[in-house]
């Protein structure tokens, strides 16, 4: 599902990416550095996907090429025209590794974009580059959902649940879905209610999935094959006893729910116990798992879960207090993710123990370490702020003082 409908967004992938961070370690530069001319060139085609297109549908389409140097704080573009056959070529191109391509173009209303290019092979001049492209369908039957997977962490008195819904297109067009004043429609995402800090494992899909009570509206299109959209949020609980509901949207082939064992129990006349598909990984945490098949559009899944731990009582007090949900989600090192392996003719899943990108924690305790690179956080704030100082939003004054701390506080953590 990796099409963008914007600019910005094919500007946040790269900014994200490991070869900016050359650029922001650079000193203050507002404007694009120009790239020198060089012996690179890639050459490149797009392809249609779509068996029925058009003959010579992806001629005279516009193409562009976003480069980023080291030193650069901006992206460096230049457009090129596909010939009749859909090829293209960008000649002049500088070959340092370090300088780093992505090829986008726009067809149907729908952005592509190629693979991130480098010259990172010795003396290579020429690099390959292939979009394919689909004609669009509004049609919803393209698309169906094959499984949905609920991975529960027992927090007092929370659940952390990371949600995984895996689909497939497939008819040889990208769906588009219905417009929907602004925004167009291509899936509902069920989730439990009173949901908070829902994320995205994709931060496109996080700008772009609008929120709602109990569901969530995904609008990218949804491409030719197989994906899955993973997500995570929490939920309140009251102990001893969890109800829950999830309402689904869609016709499903399989749902399950996994719960990590802290001594509580699932029952569900629509689940059946399941085997645990974390036993064989080493050191996973227990969960109880219960599954079930073949569930129609606009059934509501039950179960209830009993036996869950209280929140322990603050100091002084004898019960735990209703605390407003926290700002920020608090995660333990164990919490579940589940990765869904969409094999042909089988619902096998693999279940993958890694801490929640963005773990935070509230109060006096220690932070425990996390495989989370807080390098990152930094580098996203910087190119937020190059991209406020481009627009005006702020002076020039205020983003030089703004940008050097922010590169002392990098600094520091590169010693």
């Amino acid at each position: 599902m990796r099409f963008f409908s914007a600019y910005k967004r094919i500007c946040l992938i790269l900014a994200t990416s490991a070869f900016v961070a050359f650029a922001l370690l650079a000193l203050p530069l507002p404007r694009a550095l120009g790239q020198t001319g060089g012996q690179g060139k890639i050459e490149g085609q797009i392809v249609n996907g779509t068996k029925d297109a058009q003959p010579a549908s992806t001629a005279s389409l516009t193409v562009t090429l976003m480069s980023a140097a080291q030193g650069a704080t901006s992206l460096v573009t230049q457009t090129a025209a596909t010939n009749a056959s859909g090829k293209f070529v960008f000649a002049n191109l500088d070959t340092i590794s370090t300088t780093r391509y992505l090829v986008t173009a726009r067809y149907a209303d729908v952005e592509y974009y190629s693979d991130l290019l480098a010259f990172t092979e010795p003396n290579s001049t020429t690099l390959p580059a292939a979009i394919t492209v689909y004609d669009s369908t509004e049609d919803p039957a393209a698309v169906q959902v094959l499984e949905t997977h609920l991975v529960m962490d027992v927090q007092p008195p929370w659940f952390v649940i990371q949600q995984i819904v895996v689909v497939e297109n497939l008819e040889d067009r990208i769906y588009v879905g219905k417009a929907i004043g602004p925004h167009r429609m291509s899936l509902s995402l069920p989730i439990l209610a009173k949901a908070i800090n829902i994320q995205f494992d994709d931060q496109t899909v996080d700008q772009t999935t609008l929120r709602g009570d109990g569901v969530l509206t995904y609008t990218l299109p949804i491409a030719p094959g197989k994906d899955q959209v993973l997500f995570q949020y929490a939920v309140p609980y009251t102990a001893p006893t969890y109800e829950f509901n999830l309402p689904l949207p869609y016709t499903i082939a399989r749902l399950g729910v996994y719960l990590k064992d802290v001594g509580a129990t699932v029952q569900s006349q629509q689940l059946s116990p399941a085997p645990s598909p974390m036993g064989t990984v080493p050191n996973a945490p227990k969960l109880i798992a219960v599954a079930g098949d073949k569930f129609a559009a606009g059934t509501v899944i039950k179960a209830t879960i009993d036996k869950l731990p209280a929140a322990p009582a603050p100091t002084g007090q004898t019960a735990p207090r209703n605390e407003p949900a926290p700002s920020s989600l608090p995660v333990s090192p164990q919490t579940i993710g589940l990765v869904v392996l969409g094999a042909a003719g089988a619902a096998a899943i693999a279940l993958l123990v890694y801490p929640i990108l963005r773990r935070r924690r509230q109060g006096p305790e220690e932070e425990e370490e996390t495989e989370e690179d807080p390098r990152q956080d930094l580098l996203q704030e910087i190119a937020e702020l190059d991209d406020a100082f481009e627009a005006g939003d702020i002076s020039e004054s205020e983003y030089k003082d703004q940008r050097a701390a922010l590169k002392a506080k990098l600094a520091e953590m590169e010693e």
